[in-house]
């Protein structure tokens, strides 16, 4: 229909974007959610952005391949699968591209990541690296500073998978 319009009375193809967004604008952002499975859970469920909010929040400053140094926030990893009852001794995170990341229970407890919903105060955009990102604090721990360890540093998690 715009295409159509377009050609009627010659509009750039950028202002027949700009009026179809006009008339279709986006629907409300909904709540951000993360699908949990596995460890002694009695069945599946789904944590909320706001549930994550809920949580105490706790801040790593550290510096990453993809931001150099910035301030993230959010819960302690281990307190979100203690708010689901989740038990096991590995996690399977999985990102909204299927990228997956397994980590041990003993090296989540170790490193104490967090599930961060910010990054310098602004929360992390799903369209970004958000709305979920697994953050871990490199610069308090050399041994995390490489490539093996970055990479576990997954984003747009909207999956969580508790192993026994």
């Amino acid at each position: 229909m715009f295409a159509a319009l377009s050609r009627f009375i010659r509009l750039s193809p950028a202002a027949s974007l700009l009026l179809a967004s006009l008339a279709f604008p986006c629907a409300p952002a909904s709540t951000a959610e993360i699908a949990v499975s596995g460890g002694a859970m009695p069945k599946p469920a789904l944590i909320e952005s706001e549930q994550l909010a809920s949580l105490p929040a706790h801040e790593i400053t550290t510096a990453t391949p993809w931001t150099g140094s910035a301030r993230f926030s959010g819960p302690r990893f281990t307190d979100v699968l203690t708010q689901l009852g989740a038990r096991g001794s590995k996690v399977s995170l999985i990102a909204i591209d299927d990228y997956k990341v397994d980590l041990s229970m003993a090296d989540i407890e170790r490193y104490q990541p967090i599930l961060a919903l910010s990054m310098n105060g602004e929360r992390l955009p799903p369209r970004g690296r958000g709305p979920f990102w697994l953050m871990f604090p490199f610069d308090n721990h050399p041994e995390l500073q490489n490539d093996a360890w970055y990479f576990r540093a997954i984003w747009q998690i909207d999956r969580i998978r508790v192993e026994p």
